[in-house]
């Protein structure tokens, strides 16, 4: 009696013994949230008491816990250290949880220093195993890492739902529930910004910073901070966005966050570009450069390099600023960051042009617009299959319906025979019966052909046409000039009888959209395809060429109707102001066009690709002379043979050189604000 009441008094040693190591490593995660360096300081004090325990369940929160406190100091290093002990660990004790928990860290700082698309395919494999362990903390760190990866990879719905998974199981955590809901609220926050839905991340921003009040969590106040730094610089609030940023950037000194202090110093940095206080910018920089390698976050690193390049070329140290951007470009290349890639080369084309390097400009204008349309084709390809998906969804559960009816046919059948033989009348109701369930069966089935026929041509209407205008896309007009016939060396189409084209862009589109936000851009690409399609004939054809680019195909057009018709162009975009959520906008449009076949050549020496990209370069001509007008090539004035290749090349030489003939469109007159 004696042995069994001293075996149950240790045992209940033991268990109160681990609640109070458990409860003390809760203690020190909490105090992480106020004080990173202090919580360490305590963390590795009594690291051996912990990772001494007898209880595996003490040492796998211990190292869970260290490992979230290293990284967020910035000890990266320390940091995979404490991660290879939790996964070693787990392993040995055969712990799925542990195993997931230190996967998912690790996936977490592999995206952070660039390898998000390694980061990714590491977390799908793993997925199995973590919903396997119907663990809340577990389940949380795994989509909390996924939906970051997936954010940085650009796969905002994907991000979306991962995080919101995340938030759930947040809620469900025994410990740390309000501190991981924070967490996810702020990773939802960065989701909403980069789709560009400002309202729901301001929103967001506003929840979280309640509860980050509530508890305490003076570290995350200064993310958020940060985050609504980020907000009013998109809607062009610099005074107030330049306040929440060195908000943040205290709270990340006070607490020894690296990583905070380093993206409030590269976002301060962004607002003095902006303002073009160059060298103040090019100072905060290389601060953030600093802090970023110190907290060993590689994309943050190449953020800043670009911020200081931008910086150097504005005070006029234009070939060191341009090696930082491309070096800068390299590294996002190299992580597969599109986004940003395309991002920095448009800032890169307007710093050139700013410079008077106007070749380059271009060069790097074109060299954004592949990626950009690149992005969009991907987004387009994404959504065509999503669509074809629910078709065959729909597809395969008529299928599956005119079965199983079948298979009740078959057996009604059966009866009808037994019924028969027992008795006639029976079996004529039975007949009947049968009879008006086929009728029926048949209405549904003709029903349903009928929907599935209207999904057929509505998949058909969108694989030619831009979803948002309504207007034919590029793959239409594609298959228009594959169908083309081409002229051939012995017969040269007259004046009157040539086609044209004309190429579009909005102008100052970029900051349309980082004032009034995407909705807003939406609504000035709708208005202005609208008043081309009213301003062209019936047989024209106008596209959405990518993003803010339209391009007009002109049947039978001479040079003289060409012009004529970059007048109306103008005049019927620029004259009238757009209203767009209350707001009057003045937008204009530049252009450049030419006739097809070109000057009298066949199509084998000027097909119509050729014809577009020179039609590309009047257009940028306009874009560095001014805007709100349109540039025409007319003919050559020298033999083909000497002016195609400067033509193709530059433009403004072939100009210069009176190469060819060009015609000026200028736009209507705006009112001055």
């Amino acid at each position: 009696m004696l042995c069994c009441l001293v075996a149950l008094w240790v045992a209940h040693g033991a268990v109160f013994a681990q609640q109070d190591a458990l409860d003390r490593i809760d203690a020190l995660q909490t105090l992480s949230e106020k004080d990173n360096a202090e919580a360490l300081k305590q963390l590795l004090a009594q690291g051996k008491t912990f990772a001494l325990s007898s209880s595996y369940e003490v040492q796998r929160e211990y190292l869970h816990t260290l490992m979230n406190v290293e990284a967020d100091a910035g000890r990266l290093d320390a940091a995979n250290a404490t991660i290879v002990r939790l996964l070693e660990l787990a392993q040995a004790q055969k712990d799925d949880i542990g195993l997931v928990i230190a996967t998912s860290k690790n996936a977490y700082l592999m995206a952070r220093s660039g390898k998000t698309e390694a980061a990714i395919v590491q977390l799908q494999a793993m997925e199995p195993t973590a919903v396997r362990t119907k663990d809340a903390t577990a389940l949380w760190r795994f989509y909390f890492s996924l939906g970051d990866a997936q954010l940085t990879a650009t796969q905002f719905e994907a991000a979306q739902a991962s995080v919101l998974k995340s938030m759930d199981y947040a809620k469900a955590r025994p410990r740390q529930a309000k501190a991981s809901l924070l967490r996810s609220l702020n990773l939802l926050n960065n989701v909403y910004a980069a789709m560009q839905n400002l309202d729901k991340a301001l929103g967001v921003i506003d929840d979280a910073l309640v509860l980050a009040k509530e508890i305490g969590a003076t570290n995350m106040q200064g993310t958020l901070y940060l985050n609504r730094g980020n907000m009013n610089s998109r809607s062009g609030k610099l005074e107030p966005a330049v306040e929440a940023y060195q908000q943040a950037l205290k709270m990340g000194q006070d607490s020894g966050l690296v990583g905070l202090q380093a993206t409030a110093l590269n976002n301060l940095g962004d607002t003095y570009l902006i303002r073009k206080d160059y060298a103040k910018a090019e100072a905060l920089a290389r601060r953030a450069m600093a802090k970023f390698q110190e907290a060993g976050e590689l994309g943050g690193v190449a953020t800043a390099q670009s911020n200081l390049g931008f910086s150097l070329m504005g005070q006029g140290r234009i070939k060191e600023g341009a090696a930082e951007v491309q070096s800068a470009l390299k590294f996002m290349h190299e992580s597969s960051a599109r986004a940003d890639e395309e991002s920095i080369l448009e800032e890169l084309a307007r710093m050139y042009a700013q410079a008077g390097l106007h070749r380059e400009a271009y060069d790097t204008v074109r060299e954004q617009q592949k990626i950009a349309k690149d992005l969009f084709s991907a987004d387009r390809a994404k959504s065509v299959a999503t669509l074809q998906e629910q078709f065959d969804s729909v597809q395969r559960e008529k299928q599956i319906e005119l079965l199983a009816r079948e298979n009740s046919l078959k057996d009604a059948e059966i009866n009808n025979r037994r019924l028969q033989q027992i008795v006639t009348i029976l079996g004529a109701v039975v007949t009947v019966m049968a009879g008006v369930f086929m009728f029926m069966l048949y209405r549904r089935v003709r029903k349903a052909n009928q929907k599935l026929h209207e999904a057929n041509k509505q998949l058909e209407f969108h694989s030619v046409r831009d979803p948002l205008t309504g207007l034919y896309n590029r793959r239409s007009f594609l298959e228009l000039m594959k169908q083309r016939a081409p002229t051939s060396g012995n017969g040269r189409r007259e004046d009157a009888n040539t086609d044209g084209l004309m190429i579009l862009d909005i102008d100052h589109f970029k900051h349309i959209n980082d004032t009034l936000g995407h909705a807003g851009g939406d609504t000035v690409l709708v208005e202005i395809a609208k008043r081309l399609r009213s301003t062209v004939r019936d047989s024209d054809m106008v596209m959405r060429w990518g993003g803010e680019e339209f391009l007009v195909y002109s049947p039978k057009a001479n040079s003289g109707h060409l012009k004529n018709l970059a007048q109306r162009v103008l005049k019927v975009i620029g004259e009238t102001p757009i209203e767009v959520n209350g707001q009057s906008l003045q937008v204009t449009v530049t252009g450049g066009f030419l006739s097809l076949p070109f000057s009298g050549l066949t199509e084998e020496e000027c097909n119509w690709e050729k014809a577009m990209q020179i039609a590309d370069m009047a257009l940028y001509l306009g874009k560095v002379n001014g805007r709100n007008r349109a540039y025409g090539l007319n003919r050559l004035l020298v033999p083909f043979e000497e002016a195609m290749p400067v033509l193709e090349r530059d433009i403004s030489a072939a100009i210069k050189a009176s190469m060819v003939e060009l015609v000026e469109v200028v736009g209507p007159v705006l009112p001055t604000v």
